[in-house]
């Protein structure tokens, strides 16, 4: 088993990379830190500038570990950002990890920029993920189900080299059947719910109105990087977080050590980021 970890800026990295979620080193095995991921996995205005990206990429191989770059689903011009980010770190030299949750930019993964190895992400991930059910459900009958395992043959067949995923209440999406390719959990904080609408950018914007009406076609002034908010609901007993366009909980300890047994590299996070 080997360790990547979630970082947005360049810092000292710890020696031990469980540091980054110290409450739980009885569940963490020790081992080596092997990648270091960048980018947004669930908002494509938080994709890094190119000049971000370049440096995250030269200190990652200056620490010896790889670079992957997380990308989210990309409505509208998104996909043509997308491609210009990797345009630009191609012409640099520069080849990340990617970690799709879009099949267009596997597609363009495919057939243009075939040097950037292919991850698939999170959001392709459809099992259960309600905190209102978390601790009700414990994960189990892991590598059974049909469906997760028809994906990962398709993805296997698209040249996909890892399935990553947060932690389910059903414990199937990794199974024992990988199809050869890398099996990673993210962890410790689970996405419940994500969506196109953000509350954090509506709530910088100048207009109410403008806000709730127009929201989707607001700039974005990126309010949310490196925040996250404690949510309460009364219809759910599990801790909340909202880190902007998503709803984040804390996985169990139950499903938490069922489904990192499964795991061949477990990427780690210091808090909830969207």
């Amino acid at each position: 088993m080997e360790y990547g970890l979630f970082v947005s800026e360049v810092r000292e990295l710890p020696a031990d990379p469980r540091a980054a979620c110290g409450q739980w080193l009885h569940l963490l095995p020790p081992a080596p830190l092997r990648a270091l991921y960048f980018g947004s996995e669930f908002c494509a205005d938080l994709l890094p500038e190119p000049a971000q990206a370049e440096r995250l990429c030269l200190w990652a191989a200056k620490e010896g570990v790889e670079a992957v770059l997380l990308t989210p689903m990309l409505h509208g011009g998104a996909l043509e950002r997308a491609e210009r980010l990797l345009q630009s770190l191609d012409s640099r030299g520069l080849a990340p990890a990617v970690l799709f949750n879009d099949f267009g930019l596997l597609g363009l993964l495919r057939h243009r920029y075939p040097k950037f190895r292919r991850r698939a992400g999170r959001l392709l991930n459809r099992g259960l993920r309600d905190p209102r059910l978390s601790q009700q459900t414990a994960a189990g009958d892991a590598g059974r189900g049909e469906a997760p395992g028809r994906l990962r043959s398709l993805l296997a067949g698209y040249g996909v080299e890892a399935v990553e995923t947060d932690p389910d209440l059903e414990g199937r999406y990794l199974g024992e059947d990988s199809a050869g390719m890398q099996r990673v959990l993210h962890f410790p904080y689970t996405a419940a719910a994500t969506g196109r609408n953000c509350l954090i950018k509506a709530d910088g914007a100048s207009s109410g109105e403008a806000c709730f009406t127009k929201g989707l076609a607001l700039p974005c002034a990126g309010l949310c990087r490196g925040r996250c908010h404690p949510v309460v609901r009364p219809d759910s007993a599990a801790p909340l977080w909202r880190a902007g366009n998503t709803l984040f909980y804390q996985v169990s300890e139950t499903g938490a050590a069922a489904q990192l047994a499964q795991a061949d590299r477990v990427v780690l996070y210091e808090r909830p980021a969207a």
